[in-house]
């Protein structure tokens, strides 16, 4: 719109500077037209024809000028619309491409999260390892516990009393563990746990008398062994739950053969099954936990006469909590009960323990296969121990080449 209007403003210009001024404001013709000879005349005419010539000619070229200039505009304008699709192509490959990233990303860190959870739910016992999985868990703990103690003929049976001399004693225990557990995932939903508990203990005994004992020991403990069963798959009504069937053998030393009836060991001397159930359920980030147990020692025949220490019944309740990626803290308390002792069928009264405890973990993922826990439990009954302070360091490989 622009050019043509430029094109009729010089077509305008020629005409005017081109035209002969044919009549004066009066309406007269001017003097010099009727002095112009015949030849005269015809040159005018002549040099009019060549000025409408020029003009025709000078809109000719602006006519063509506008019309290179519409098509050159509607080539770019056709132009311009691949490369606008291709930048919009563009937007929506990398859009797809982010997208893609941004769910693999979700994934490794949801992968991540369960791997900072996983370490410490297998161990509470609530989280099975996938078929052809191995575990390696090495582990070390200290101990210390205190108590007050009646010593009976200087012979004491712990917890059970023998007929003597009545003696008050404080003892002090020091108690340092190192476990290697293996647990191992097997098809149908199951897992084999097995665990080599190997220890250092010292323990001292100040008596009213002023008397001071100091005994020490170190060895192989009580071998475990145990069998879990994923009993419920988690869903939106039930949350999974896991049992399992533990048994402790008499691999550690008898504290009811040894000739120093003082110095501590490492075994209890019994064989003992138990049975425990542990149901976890996910609301992420938080994942709580929980179990009941149950141990039951059959009676056996020592130097003091036959054996039976009581049942013990015995649950906890915690949660774990997703700190980031990788880490993840833990709350969790255990109660547990343990009947009277029976010794030839009678039952020692005061012999029957309850032992409380409040722990604080921490568990960090350092890779797909490593992972470090640290945990604290605090006894919060006369029964249990102080405190015990524990560091462990799973591993975890595929016995199965992927």
């Amino acid at each position: 719109m622009i050019c043509r209007l430029i094109v009729l403003i010089v077509v305008l210009l020629i005409s005017f500077v081109c035209s002969p001024s044919w009549a004066q404001d009066d309406g007269q013709l001017p003097e010099s037209v009727s002095v112009k000879t015949y030849q005269e005349w015809q040159l005018e005419i002549i040099r009019l024809k060549e000025a409408d010539r020029v003009r025709d000619l000078a809109m000719k070229n602006l006519i063509r000028r506008i019309e290179q200039l519409e098509r050159a505009v509607a080539v770019d304008a056709h132009e311009e619309e691949p490369s606008i699709e291709t930048s919009e192509n563009t937007l929506s490959v990398a859009s797809a491409e982010e997208k893609l990233r941004l769910q693999q990303e979700g994934e490794e860190n949801y992968q991540l999260i369960e791997e900072a959870f996983e370490q410490r739910l297998s161990r509470q016992g609530g989280m099975l390892l996938a078929p052809y999985r191995l575990t390696y868990d090495l582990s070390f703990s200290y101990a210390h516990a205190s108590y007050d103690s009646i010593v009976v003929d200087g012979f004491t049976v712990y917890p059970v009393l023998v007929i003597g001399d009545i003696v008050a004693e404080k003892v002090r225990r020091d108690i340092m563990t190192s476990n290697h557990t293996f647990r191992l995932g097997l098809p149908w939903e199951t897992q084999l746990d097995l665990t080599f508990p190997f220890g250092y203990e010292r323990k001292r005994s100040f008596r009213d008398d002023g008397t001071h004992v100091a005994h020490e020991t170190n060895g192989l403990g009580d071998i475990s062994l145990g069998l879990s069963y994923q009993l419920i798959n988690g869903s939106t009504f039930w949350p999974d739950t896991v049992i399992a069937l533990n048994w402790k053998s008499t691999s550690g030393d008898d504290p009811y053969r040894q000739e120093d009836t003082d110095k501590p060991s490492f075994g209890t001397g019994f064989e003992t099954w138990g049975v425990s159930m542990t149901s976890i359920a996910v609301a992420d980030p938080i994942v709580v936990f929980g179990g009941l147990s149950a141990t039951y020692t059959p009676k056996s025949n020592k130097s003091i006469g036959a054996i039976r220490p009581g049942e013990s019944f015995g649950g906890n309740l915690g949660m774990a909590l997703s700190l980031n990626l990788d880490t993840s803290l833990s709350f969790n308390y255990s109660f547990n009960y343990s009947l009277e002792t029976e010794i030839n069928n009678q039952d020692i009264y005061g012999s029957d323990q309850t032992t409380s405890t409040f722990g604080i973990g921490l568990s960090r993922a350092k890779s797909d296969s490593y992972a470090m826990d640290i945990d604290l439990s605090i006894g919060l009954t006369r029964d249990a121990t102080d405190f015990q302070l524990s560091v462990s360091f799973p591993f975890e490989l595929s016995l199965l080449n992927n």
